[in-house]
Order: C-alpha cells, then sequence, then structure tokens
C-alpha cells in the first residue's frame, strides 16, 4: 500500500520482496538509489510468544540490509515503516539498532516510521520523501509525532494512595541473584518486603549467599528460583513460589550485555542478548496476567534511548522492554521502563569507570528507584550521563531530531587541527600532527590512561576494543573532515600506521593514491 503512495509524490518506486533481504538480490540491479524503505509487518497480536520472535526477526533482517548499504560508496538514505497496534510492532527491535548504528555508520542516514491502521498513507510517504537528518516519526490517529528527548527531572505525577512495599506480599526479581538484581532485592528488603523470590539462571556465588543470609536473619523470606526467566516453565514455577503471599512487584533485571560492532555481529550473539531481556519480559508479563501488581518495572538501558557504539543488539533488546511497558501502561496495567546508565560497583559497566565514565552509585540508584516508582512514571531515564556531551563527537547523532533540543546539530567540531596540518609545508611536519592527535585521542578514550603510547604502540594490545575504535574513528572523521574505512583501525592498528593510512585518504603525500 506504501508503495502505490510513492509514484503520486513523484518519484519511482520498485518493490523487492522482503522474504530476498538478507541476500539483496533485487537491489543488484538498480543502480544509484536515491532511497531505501524497509516495509515491516505490524504487530503480532496476542500470542505468549510471537512478539518477541517475530521482533528479533525484524532486528536480523535490518541488520544484514545495513550491512549491505553499508558497503556501498555512498549508501542510500534507509527508512524503515511499520503499523503499529499491537504489543510488539516490528520496529520494537529496530529502533534499538538504527540509534546505534548513527554511531557506527554516520553515512548511513537510518530512520524510523510508524503508524496505526488507518493512517492516511500519503501522509507517511510525504514524509519519506523529505530530506530529514535521521529522525524517528510516529502517525497517531492523524496526527504526527517526532521523538525528542529532554534532559532534566521529568513532571512529577501525583503518588499513589498505596504504600510502595506492603506487608505480607511477594516481590519477585528476575536476575536477581547478582549485579543490579541482587542490589534491587537488598533495597526491597530494606522496604518492608518480606517474601523475596530471586530468579537467576546460574547457582548464586558464594557472595550472594551470605547476603541471602543477611537477609534471612533480618525477617525476610527469600525463595532462589535457578533457571532461564524466558521459560515459562521457570516463571510459572517463579510466580507459584509466591504461595499465600500474593505478588505484588515484579523487577525484570535479567539481561546479558555482550559488545559487537554492526559488521560483526551475528543471531548467536542476538539470541544470547535477546533471550534474557525480551523473551524474558514477554514471559513475566504473561505469567502475571491477571494479578494484582503494584508495579511491574523493566530495567532497560540508555543505550536503548540515545545509542551506543556496539550495543546495537543490546540497544535493540531494551528497546522491547520500552515498547512492552509504553503498551502495557496504555492498557491500564502497572509498567515502568527505566533507561539506566552504567552503576559503580555492581552490573556489568563497571568497567566504564576506568574510562572516565560518571556512574551511578548503588545507594543513589535504589534511591532514584524508589522515587521513580512513588511518581508513577511508564518511561524515565536515570543516568550522571549528559546526552548531548555524550554524543557531540558523533555528527550524525549529534544532528538527529532526537537530539535536537541540545542544539548541536551544525556543530562539526573544530577545525583548527585540519587548519594546522593543511598549512604545514612537510609531509614530516603533518605526519607529526596527526600521529600526536591520534595518541591524543587515545589516551582519552582509554580513560586517560598512563601507559606509554608511541607511534609503534598497538592499539589493541593497549586495550582499544570494537567500541573504542568507534569513537576513535569518529573522533578523527570529526576533526580531520575525512572518512575512514571502519576496518582500518585492526589492519593498521600503531598511531603510526593509521597516520600513514589518513595522510594517503586525504592525499596529503605527493604522488601517492587516495586510500589503502
Amino acid at each position: 500500500m506504501l508503495a502505490r503512495r510513492t509514484p503520486g509524490q513523484g518519484t519511482v518506486c520498485r518493490l523487492a520482496r522482503l522474504a530476498r533481504l538478507p541476500g539483496l538480490d533485487d537491489m543488484s540491479d538498480m543502480g544509484d538509489l536515491g532511497g531505501v524503505v524497509l516495509a515491516l509487518g505490524g504487530s503480532t497480536g496476542d500470542s505468549p510468544t510471537a512478539p518477541p520472535l517475530a521482533a528479533r526477526d525484524s532486528v536480523v533482517r535490518l541488520t544484514a540490509l545495513i550491512r549491505r548499504l553499508a558497503e556501498l560508496p555512498d549508501p542510500p538514505r534507509l527508512w524503515i515503516a511499520s503499523r503499529q497496534d499491537g504489543p510488539a510492532a516490528a520496529t520494537t527491535g529496530p529502533r534499538g539498532v538504527l540509534r546505534a548504528a548513527a554511531y557506527e555508520l554516520p553515512r548511513l542516514t537510518a530512520s524510523i516510521i510508524d503508524f496505526t491502521s488507518g493512517t492516511d498513507l500519503t501522509e507517511v510517504a510525504a514524509d519519506i520523501l523529505v530530506a530529514h537528518p535521521v529522525i524517528e516519526i510516529s502517525w497517531r490517529d492523524g496526527v504526527r509525532h517526532v521523538a525528542h528527548l529532554r534532559s532534566g527531572s521529568p513532571e512529577e505525577p501525583a503518588a499513589g494512595s498505596r504504600p510502595l512495599i506492603r506487608g505480607g506480599s511477594s516481590y519477585l526479581v528476575s536476575g536477581g541473584l547478582t549485579g543490579l538484581g541482587l542490589a534491587t532485592a537488598q533495597w526491597l528488603a530494606a522496604q518492608g518486603a518480606d517474601h523475596l523470590i530471586l530468579v537467576g539462571r546460574s547457582a548464586p556465588t558464594g557472595d550472594a549467599e551470605k547476603t541471602f543470609a543477611r537477609l534471612r536473619e533480618s525477617g525476610t523470606v527469600v525463595n532462589v528460583v535457578q533457571g532461564d526467566i524466558a521459560d515459562s516453565a521457570v516463571t510459572a514455577r517463579a510466580t507459584a513460589a509466591a504461595g499465600e503471599r500474593p505478588l505484588r512487584g515484579v523487577i525484570h533485571a535479567a539481561g546479558v550485555v555482550e559488545d559487537a560492532t554492526l559488521a560483526n555481529v551475528d543471531e548467536d550473539l542476538l539470541h544470547r542478548v535477546w533471550r534474557g531481556k525480551a523473551e524474558g519480559a514477554w514471559a513475566l508479563h504473561t505469567a502475571t496476567a491477571g494479578q494484582d501488581l503494584d508495579f511491574f518495572v523493566l530495567y532497560s538501558s540508555l543505550a536503548s534511548l540515545i545509542g551506543s557504539p556496539g550495543q546495537s543488539m543490546y540497544a535493540a533488546a531494551n528497546t522491547f522492554l520500552d515498547d512492552l511497558a509504553d503498551w502495557r501502561a496504555a492498557r491500564g496495567l502497572p509498567a515502568t521502563a527505566i533507561h539506566w546508565g552504567a552503576w559503580a560497583r555492581t552490573g556489568r559497566g563497571q568497567h566504564l569507570a576506568d574510562r572516565g565514565f560518571v556512574m551511578i552509585s548503588p545507594e543513589d540508584g535504589t534511591d532514584a528507584l524508589g522515587r521513580i516508582l512513588t511518581a508513577g512514571h511508564t518511561r524515565v531515564a536515570y543516568s550522571p550521563i549528559e546526552a548531548g556531551a555524550y554524543a557531540k563527537g558523533f555528527p550524525a547523532v549529534a544532528a538527529s531530531e532526537l537530539l535536537a533540543e541540545f542544539g548541536l546539530a551544525g556543530d562539526d567540531g573544530d577545525s583548527a587541527l585540519l587548519d594546522e596540518v593543511l598549512a604545514a609545508e612537510t609531509d614530516g611536519r603533518r605526519t607529526s600532527l596527526i600521529q600526536d592527535h591520534i595518541i591524543t585521542l587515545t589516551r582519552q578514550i582509554l580513560g586517560g590512561t598512563s601507559q606509554h603510547i608511541g607511534p609503534a604502540t598497538s592499539l589493541v594490545i593497549l586495550g582499544l576494543d570494537s567500541l573504542c575504535a568507534v569513537r576513535l574513528r569518529a573522533q578523527l572523521e570529526n576533526s580531520l573532515k575525512t572518512s575512514i574505512d571502519p576496518g582500518v583501525i585492526w589492519v593498521r592498528p600503531t598511531p603510526a600506521g593509521l597516520t600513514e593510512w589518513i595522510m594517503n585518504r586525504m592525499g596529503l603525500r605527493s604522488g601517492e593514491g587516495a586510500g589503502a
């Protein structure tokens, strides 16, 4: 239907079969593409398993398409279009992928547009044909909405009359045997929860057992349910463990963080990340249907809100949680999705402190959890990282409509280095300027490391991983106003080697080619 609207807008539209997208055979003879629209299926209804699986399938298809488009010398604009009426629209996972892709693939402008049934598709087609920056558009009942991020404290909804924690009740925490889940369990007990059901895949560690013993000594009943939270049999056992104490609260803190750039992700990695987060959330949603819950909390991530290089699959899985919270709230069910930043001393982001990131202390985080639940928010982010500053080194992200209110668009970075490089009279001076710049950026990205970094130092051995490499490439592109191929840092992993490649790419050596 959408394809029928675009010819009337003065453009040519060619249909490609969705089933053939992974190979993109239908694009092999299309020449220079002005744009690509990936039309994904709509909602998947109320099947207990179909929504997360359908969303995961959309992520797989989109990732294959992005890889293919990124290989082109001048990637065409990409739009994801989908009808959104149910609990897991097909854009649920892709939204997170695109937010991460803006960091890794700045030459690919990719946006999302979704709409409810009954939307005039002529309006949708008109939006697609406009040369927007990266943008996320939603059409709801004839009204156009654009996603914008705002910093600061949200307005506080009126607090409910019920106490946050009720005596004689049960509270379930998935991922409750380690990390944020275990910290959350301790907070619940401190708030007066007298029965905790803690679910985790692995057996509790010795430290966790000591924590459970302390909680039991203080009068809290702790039931440990070992198993995969995405397994309906495990969620059934966990909810049944409430016994005569009715289940009043669920906090889904389970999840796997596994980083990889879009060029390196595969379906096995996606499965590992997706299973606990997305399928686990849906299993808890279905297992608690009809129960009188006071809260249903989903631990999401800042990665699903503003994206993060190397975390496309993690961001995708968390966007499923975000949309599930919205869907539940729209139907009068308790729902809160929290986009957490990295926590200190617990959780999987502790290493970020070594790179200079401001962290959430467990005390501050659990205090924020209480305030968020009391206020009754459906979607909220809590992080000391200022989103505008986080994205400033990534021009495509900074120029996106999502961050429009931060006023970063048009800030292409300081060109003083480029001016100095171009004004240098010798190859030696140009080499020295670029090489010193690479060393300085590397040191900053690695959190101000005091290790020696010389021209021949291997950045890989130094600790530069795929996420750091994305940051280094983006900052070099920004400061030198040139494009750098994604894999170059691994082929030329020293400051001297990378400088040589950049000098050739920029044509700064007389008589040499444009690139290696």
